[in-house]
């Protein structure tokens, strides 16, 4: 485990170990402790399998006090959908606090190389590209594995020669679970046809993660961040080779998720890579991971997380503020410029006539558009200046007390709140979109 952590450059002076009490977690904090590291232990108990859980809970806090060691002991219920994926991303958010709250240097699992062999086939039988074939990296971010390189039964002989006891979780031995089933059916018939099949399979994901650090630098060029999407410009994209393209779009899928476990499989990247060579309109489609892809207009890729929009308001008041993405900066002026008002990221408003807040476009809003006849739908102003159908609803508009649409950021200036002659003091708002 330290050839291991010196290959990676893993910093396991001062970790946090994430213990389940199974054989591979209790492995890694026995191993650390012999390394000379004096790890945090985080045990979450997520209370589904009643009993059992808390004899695990106990055991690793009886292991921690044999060790000299601090055990925080977490209870997260998961309810819905896929309990084991729910169960890992809640367990990696408090790791991740406790990290922060202590200073410590890396969260350290108890990953080994049969978990590799298992997330390759998985991920093979889905369609993944090099990603999903490269397996669980040894380091992503702060986690690292540090038996990533070491297989299950080596794990086993070490806590024999311990004479260390471990839990069983019996959860990992039904056939509900697809992991499951790999590791104790696909796993074992390959064994048997090819000794050492899951040690290779590891080695051949570590050989496949090297290559993709290659042409992942080919393309890194092209993806590109801003805030709360990462964007690849269809035009960069389509000048590369097919093989690039496939990774431009795997590497900013990755970039937004950072769970190994999850992947595109083939079938949805041919599916992004289709919609991009068209020019017309947005497309929208829903990725694993609750990811949306956006293609805009031929003009670019999209990738952002699709959350629940933050469906209140905020005072506009003079000053600087910051909104979805946005920074607002309010001013009163004495005098209305009308070039500077001619700019897109630039409204004058009556002051009077507020005060006004800021919030998200809602279905059914209406405007009246400076010096146009009549009432427009706030949507249907944004679709005439090509604003993308799935950035609309994401899109910040000023409104009065009353609801009344004032201003839709970078776009129309609602006619009742102009500055005018009889204007005694006007607001000057000027709107950056932060990068």
């Amino acid at each position: 485990m330290e050839r291991t952590a010196h290959r990676f450059d893993m910093d396991l002076s001062q970790p946090l170990a994430m213990v389940s009490g199974g054989p591979d977690s209790v492995a890694l904090l026995r191993a650390l402790v012999e390394l000379g590291s004096q790890p945090l232990v985080l045990h979450v108990d997520h209370g589904l399998r009643d009993e059992e859980s808390l004899m695990d809970a106990r055991f690793v806090q009886e292991l921690c006090e044999n060790l000299g060691l601090y055990c925080e002991v977490r209870c997260l219920k998961v309810e819905g959908g896929n309990l084991q994926d729910e169960a890992r991303r809640g367990r990696y958010r408090i790791a991740e606090e406790l990290v922060e709250a202590n200073g410590l240097s890396v969260i350290t699992t108890g990953h080994t190389a049969d978990d590799v062999a298992e997330t390759v086939l998985m991920n093979l039988a889905r369609g993944a590209g090099l990603r999903g074939l490269s397996g669980i990296p040894p380091v992503r971010g702060r986690v690292v594995r540090p038996l990533i390189e070491r297989r299950r039964q080596e794990v086993l002989r070490y806590l024999a020669q311990l004479d260390q006891p471990y839990r069983i979780d019996r959860s990992n031995l039904t056939p509900k679970y697809t992991r499951n089933r790999i590791r104790l059916e696909v796993l074992p018939i390959l064994e048997e046809l090819y000794p050492g099949t899951g040690g290779n399979i590891a080695q051949g994901a570590s050989i496949l993660r090297e290559d993709l650090e290659v042409l992942e630098g080919l393309i890194a060029r092209v993806v590109r961040q801003r805030v709360g999407e990462v964007v690849v410009p269809l035009d960069e994209l389509m000048a590369m080779p097919v093989a690039l393209r496939r990774h431009a779009v795997r590497r900013a899928y990755s970039t937004l998720v950072s769970d190994a476990t999850i992947s595109l499989d083939s079938a949805i990247v041919e599916n992004i890579l289709k919609s991009a060579r068209k020019s017309e309109g947005t497309r929208v489609i829903q990725l694993p991971g609750n990811v949306v892809a956006a293609v805009r207009f031929g003009e670019e890729l999209a990738l952002y997380r699709e959350t629940d929009l933050f469906l209140g308001e905020e005072d506009l008041l003079v000053g600087k503020l910051v909104f979805a993405g946005w920074l607002i900066d309010v001013r009163e002026v004495q005098d209305y410029d009308p070039e500077d008002a001619a700019r897109p990221e630039v409204a004058y408003l009556d002051a009077q006539l507020g005060p006004y807040k800021v919030r998200f476009a809602r279905e059914g809003d209406i405007i009246r558009p400076l010096g146009l006849e009549g009432t427009k739908k706030v949507y249907k102003a944004m679709m005439d200046r090509k604003v993308p159908k799935d950035q609309r609803r994401r899109t910040p508009v000023v409104a009065d007390g009353r609801g009344r649409m004032a201003w839709i950021l970078m776009g129309e200036t609602g006619e009742e709140f102009k500055v005018g002659s009889g204007t005694e003091k006007a607001l000057r708002l000027e709107v950056e979109k932060l990068s």
